[in-house]
């Protein structure tokens, strides 16, 4: 599930990784949520050290916004964890506007 996304960003193919993150929204549980471990791995990845200064991070955190309807609260909870205590570190202007987005608007709540 995961090895388009990592390649596309150890090629760091933009379209292929909103690609991934597009795809990530087909895995749904039987609630029609998308399994936590997919959002879970999602913040993992955001949180490599590469990915403060790489434009690809901004595609991995609209996985937060265009999935928000099918994410757990389980999983938008740790995503607002992760933007409180690493949000500020993302250098790239795309990376800040979603991340202003996820804090300010209603996607995480």
């Amino acid at each position: 599930m995961f090895e388009f996304l990592e390649l596309a960003i150890a090629e760091n193919d933009p379209i292929a990784v909103q690609d991934a993150i597009f795809d990530l929204g087909l895995f749904y549980t039987d609630e029609r949520l998308i399994p936590d471990e997919v959002s879970f791995k999602v913040i993992d990845l955001l949180g490599q050290e590469a990915m403060s200064r790489s434009s690809l991070a901004a595609h991995l955190l609209n996985h937060f916004e265009f999935h928000a309807s099918c994410i757990s609260q389980r999983a938008k909870d740790a995503c607002v964890r992760f933007l409180q205590a690493q949000g500020d570190r993302f250098l790239h202007v795309h990376s800040q506007q979603v991340v202003s987005e996820l804090r300010h608007g209603s996607y995480l709540r």
